[in-house]
């Protein structure tokens, strides 16, 4: 009999973890609608894209961006595409478009290295996450960002920020982290608490949209961060600021709402992106 109860409370427990990381029922993406999910562009229910970074390309470099894309969602080992010289250098560009205009894409780990022959750039996979653990990440984010729309649905824009930055920065982030395959998705952060830049802006790029904060991924050669709007300006929100610190008591924790890691000069696309403000939101919302 004891035995029996045993397992009884056991087969409870599994349902009850199976159901709420993964069956639960969840409000989604207010974004993401039907007419997106019938667009080339979607990917999945986490977040809405208008491939803003994909328009900038040229048309060899549209053609590399949909492979790289699609040998992230089908698991393919590598990358394969045949172009002539000119596209081949345009390879970095379609492969950070796809890193600004789909922090969805969790499945994208990354190239490993390129080699170009006779019109034929073929980039190594460093190893998809694969499609059934894809799935159920997906399935389990979708819940965890429920839970914060739920505790973020009476707050003021401010707040949400606050909200965000706080729960992205109370995750690790860890240098020895940096050359592991899969920490430069939203994959890692999500399923293993810890991650780098990459997937801490990911992350936060995500998170942002679904509680209704307007914002951008921005990226340079050494460091990704995230820029949101309030009040109908723009400022820098780099949560892995925080987390390097880890602890909300250190003087410079909440540096991260008002500068990044690195410099901010230089990125890519800087173009696209709106004027960004010299106040910092450190300082507007009075967290110094």
């Amino acid at each position: 009999m004891h035995k029996k109860r045993v397992i009884i409370y056991f087969i409870i427990v599994i349902f009850l973890f199976v159901f709420n990381f993964y069956l639960r029922p969840v409000e989604g993406n207010k974004l993401v609608d039907k007419s997106y999910k019938s667009n080339s562009a979607y990917i999945n229910d986490l977040y809405y894209s208008n491939e803003l970074f994909k328009s900038e390309l040229s048309y060899d470099g549209k053609k590399l961006y949909e492979a790289i894309v699609d040998a992230s969602i089908n698991d393919k080992t590598e990358v394969r595409i045949e172009c002539n010289e000119d596209c081949s250098r345009s390879f970095n560009d379609s492969y950070d478009a796809v890193y600004l205009d789909h922090p969805e894409l969790i499945s994208f780990v990354g190239l490993d290295y390129c080699d170009y022959e006779d019109e034929i750039l073929v980039c190594k996979n460093y190893g998809n996450i694969g499609k059934l653990k894809t799935k159920l990440a997906t399935l389990r984010i979708e819940r965890e960002i429920d839970s914060i729309k739920r505790d973020t649905k009476n707050m003021n824009d401010k707040d949400k920020i606050i909200y965000v930055y706080n729960y992205v920065a109370s995750h690790d982030y860890n240098r020895l982290f940096m050359y592991a395959k899969s920490n430069q998705s939203a994959y890692s952060f999500f399923t293993g608490g810890k991650s780098v830049c990459a997937g801490f802006a990911k992350a936060s790029q995500i998170i942002l949209q679904n509680v209704g904060i307007n914002s951008l991924t921005a990226i340079d050669d050494d460091h990704m961060w995230n820029y949101v709007e309030y009040n109908k300006k723009w400022y820098i929100f780099d949560a892995t600021v925080g987390a390097s610190y880890h602890n909300k008591k250190h003087k410079n924790y909440y540096e991260g709402l008002g500068r990044t890691t690195e410099g901010v000069d230089n990125h890519f696309f800087a173009d696209l992106y709106p004027k960004i403000e010299e106040e910092q939101l450190i300082d507007i919302f009075d967290l110094r």
